[in-house]
């Protein structure tokens, strides 16, 4: 799951960085509208939250909060753009986008049942052998010499 989730916020993060250095190269095909004025301004600060989603979802020890993070982004952000496409209208990038952010929120889900299904990782403790439990009749069968704790 931690190269899924890297990928995700290398493509949340570029995605990020190109909205802040130019937003209107992805406004317009995926919304099909010119972005001008306090327009551009948002479009720059989503680009900012987008690089700090990338941040925040940046795997580590722990997958299960860029996990739930990354899904909850791409799950809101596919259900938008399809609200977009069905009530707005659409540019070339939109159902592709939405597509995107489907496909990556089922590759999240199976990522995470898979881990969740796979063995736990063997630890370094060394077992004692499983030797057999001796009763008091056995001990009394044993040799005399045998019985004796000193050597």
């Amino acid at each position: 799951m931690k190269k899924l989730l890297t990928l995700a916020a290398v493509t949340e993060a570029l995605t990020g960085l190109i909205l802040l250095l130019y937003p209107p190269i992805l406004i317009w095909p995926l919304f099909d509208s010119e972005i001008t004025g306090p327009g551009v301004l948002i479009g720059r600060l989503a680009g900012i939250s987008l690089i700090a989603l990338a941040v925040a979802c940046w795997p580590d020890r722990n997958t299960l909060r860029p996990f739930f993070g990354m899904l909850t982004y791409n799950l809101l952000a596919m259900l938008y753009l399809v609200y977009i496409g069905v009530n707005i209208g659409a540019g070339t990038l939109l159902w592709p986008a939405v597509a995107f952010h489907a496909g990556l929120s089922v590759l999240l889900v199976l990522a995470w049942r898979k881990e969740r299904q796979a063995p736990e990782p063997k630890t370094n403790t060394i077992q004692a052998p499983n030797w057999p439990k001796l009763t008091p009749a056995d001990v009394s069968v044993l040799p005399v010499e045998a019985r004796t704790t000193e050597h």
